[in-house]
């Protein structure tokens, strides 16, 4: 069912209302937990797991579950400045600290997300949607593996046939950059799969916080399905242009949804421009 404008405001903002309580999250999306659970909104498979099939993670799954992130690592320079330049929707509506209004400044925004722009790699894996518990689903094509998301219906090409990433983007004789990048996989062992991807377009934001990541920022997924139902996900950000030193930007979990299909969840640009000039501004807070 296609959101309407309350719905779309939801799906826009209860992702950076992580910064509210988890139990208000909870109550406010209605998510079930306890017997048939494995947490809060996501249904329990009704046997135990079986063991993992070899090189295969077909089929939907849902998360991020338990994301133990480390923390950002000190920036450069660069990354500072691009840094500062951002200014997250939960700031401006006092969520998180409002560092606007400590200054004696409107509280503003400029997530591009507010108005619909792509979300783009890697902010999409945190699955900012309603439940946020997003749906991700694993496919296939010739010599690719095909990852798509819940999240504005997305989908990306894993290119599984040995090519080597691209050493630069956006310059003469190279592929341009994307929002979701360029990305090559290849599997570790019968149960491991590991994805790099680099070239992606710096406009996007990095995280609900607006951290930035650069064009040749080297992002690594490794996907480790030990069991049938159970996927364990680490993403790693080596960006020695804006950050210091590499860290784990992702660590958490993922678990086989028991009903496969997606629901349509998107940020619709005409419903976010309504929202914007009959809620936001009249409320005082500034969509840049």
């Amino acid at each position: 069912m296609r959101n309407s404008l309350a719905a779309s405001t939801v799906i826009l903002f209860a992702g950076v209302a992580f910064l509210a309580t988890e139990e208000g999250r909870a109550a406010q999306r209605g998510r079930r937990s306890g017997e048939g659970f494995v947490s809060e909104g996501v249904p329990k498979m009704p046997k135990p797991p079986g063991l993992a099939p070899k090189r295969d993670l077909s089929g939907a799954w849902v998360g991020p579950q338990n994301n133990k992130p480390d923390p950002v690592p000190p920036m450069t320079p660069a990354g500072e400045a691009q840094f500062k330049l951002r200014k997250p929707y939960g700031a401006a509506t006092g969520q998180g600290g409002d560092q606007a209004s400590a200054k004696g400044e409107p509280p503003s925004s400029n997530d591009p997300f507010i108005t619909c722009d792509p979300l783009g790699f890697p902010r999409d894996l945190l699955a900012h949607a309603v439940s946020s518990r997003g749906g991700m689903l694993f496919g296939s094509a010739p010599n690719r593996i095909l990852i798509a998301y819940e999240q504005q219906r997305t989908w990306r090409e894993i290119w599984m046939d040995g090519r080597a990433l691209p050493k630069a983007v956006d310059v003469k004789g190279a592929p341009e950059s994307r929002y979701y990048g360029h990305s090559v996989g290849h599997w570790e062992n019968d149960n491991t799969l590991v994805i790099d991807t680099t070239g992606v377009d710096e406009r996007p934001w990095l995280d609900e916080a607006g951290h930035p990541r650069s064009s040749s920022a080297l992002i690594q997924e490794r996907y480790t399905r030990p069991d049938e139902y159970n996927l364990q996900l680490t993403v790693t950000v080596d960006d020695p242009k804006f950050y210091t030193k590499p860290w784990t930007w992702m660590r958490a979990n993922f678990y086989w949804m028991k009903a496969q299909e997606f629901a349509e969840t998107f940020c619709i640009p005409s419903e976010a421009l309504q929202y914007r000039d009959t809620l936001a501004k009249p409320s005082g807070i500034e969509i840049r």
